[in-house]
């Protein structure tokens, strides 16, 4: 998997990936007002991890993923 190397921060439509409950997982940024994370839509993912909730989005620090596709 390339991870995009940039400073930039996540953008709407961005796929990114981070680690969670030593499990790694990928999303696409959606539209949110969070200044220090995004929102991120797992449903693209082929199979979900084991998850405490049933929503398919989550939050992540800016700090924490890495983007491995921008949009167009």
């Amino acid at each position: 998997m390339t991870t995009i190397n940039e400073s930039q921060l996540a953008q709407i439509g961005d796929i990114v990936t981070f680690t969670r409950k030593n499990e790694t997982w990928t999303g696409k940024v959606v539209p949110s007002g969070c200044a220090n994370s995004v929102i991120v839509d797992l449903r693209v993912m082929e199979k979900l991890p084991e998850r405490e909730n049933s929503s398919y989005l989550t939050c992540v620090n800016h700090s924490n993923y890495r983007i491995i596709s921008r949009s167009s």
